[in-house]
């Protein structure tokens, strides 16, 4: 089969008008692309694995399979690893939320003045007096039907996920070549050295997040916060959403931390957190991570926005391994010269 290569030659206006065409593609077809995008993305991460385990005899089909599983089985993991830290905030759901109700009583004696920001909260919290029937009327619980109405697409999605992150680790070779039959200036050494710097940014932020769980554990310990090494994992993953990740963490902090300790200490796990993920962003992040890829914070910020607003967390997660992969080949597609489709020369430079 024969490809004809690509020639890009648009005024603004289209290039505008393809832009907007591709993110309200990616808005309704959210449950289809997200899944895809993010078995890519991971793929792209868990390729040097595959590619370890293909060294040491493993046919690609196996080791992607052997990928697979392994991936599974880490996020089983920790789902049950996370069961008891679930079952906390569950059983003492009541007094989170006295508690919550009080802290937003003394913001409300703060703002009295702000007549739109005290009735939206009475609407979304409830009388004082009703705090489990009223809490129940507003948000019913759903249904084992709605459950049954809503688990085909769960499912579905997973099988879009599994299936598309095994044959990709499976095949993405061949992908590569067919892409750069189509594109000649996306080469397939550029890919893969490109998927490879994906994969070395995404394993020194791994390293920096196990060091901040680990971190965070020792302090959730030595504060005496329950669930200290729930705490830590909890950190761990959440890190990996930049910004929101964090703040989320820093909430739920503050709210078992009311709910477990009285005055000054109430704020303690809180502020411990927020010290200690200052000092990780400001010095050991840019220390470690620097060293794989540089980036305009307000780039990073822009591209989280943007993929939270189409995909939600999904979105974030996705955000930035995407602008590490496409400023390094919009990088190296502006120093490498055009070569026609062909050509046998030699080729330019690949890896800086």
């Amino acid at each position: 089969m024969s490809y004809r290569p690509i020639k890009i030659a648009a005024s603004p206006a289209i290039v505008l008008l393809c832009a907007l065409a591709i993110i309200f593609t990616l808005d309704v077809a959210q449950g289809l692309l997200a899944p895809i995008a993010s078995a890519i993305v991971l793929g792209v991460v868990c390729a040097p694995l595959s590619e370890a385990l293909e060294k040491i005899g493993l046919p690609r089909a196996v080791a992607a399979f052997l990928v697979l599983f392994l991936f599974i089985t880490a996020t089983v993991f920790i789902f049950v690893a996370l069961e008891p830290t679930l079952s906390y905030a569950i059983s003492n759901a009541p007094l989170i939320r006295f508690e919550l109700r009080t802290i937003v009583e003394a913001l409300q004696g703060a703002l009295s003045g702000v007549r739109e920001f005290q009735a939206s909260v009475e609407s979304a919290l409830g009388d004082a007096a009703a705090t489990e029937e009223g809490a129940t009327a507003d948000m019913p619980i759903p249904s084992v039907f709605d459950a049954l109405a809503y688990g085909p697409s769960v499912v579905s999605g997973m099988l879009v996920f599994v299936g598309t992150f095994y044959f990709f680790l499976s095949t993405r070779r061949d992908v590569y070549r067919r892409i750069e039959r189509i594109w000649p200036r996306l080469r397939a050494d550029l890919l893969l050295i490109a998927e490879a710097r994906v994969s070395r940014y995404f394993l020194a932020v791994t390293v920096v997040n196990a060091g901040f769980g680990t971190a965070v554990t020792f302090a959730m310990t030595f504060i005496g916060m329950p669930q200290p090494l729930m705490w830590g994992l909890a950190t761990f993953l959440m890190n990996f959403l930049l910004y929101l990740g964090p703040a989320m963490v820093a909430f739920a902090l503050l709210i078992v931390g009311v709910t477990v300790f009285d005055g000054f200490w109430s704020v303690v796990p809180m502020g411990s957190f927020v010290l200690m993920n200052l000092v990780e962003a400001q010095f050991v992040t840019p220390t470690v991570v620097g060293r794989q890829v540089s980036m305009n914070p307000l780039l990073v910020f822009l591209s989280l926005v943007f993929w939270l607003y189409l995909w939600g967390p999904l979105g974030g997660l996705v955000a930035i391994p995407i602008v590490v992969w496409l400023l390094f080949i919009a990088h190296k597609l502006h120093k490498a010269p055009v070569k026609a489709p062909g050509s046998q020369g030699a080729a330019p430079q690949a890896a800086e």
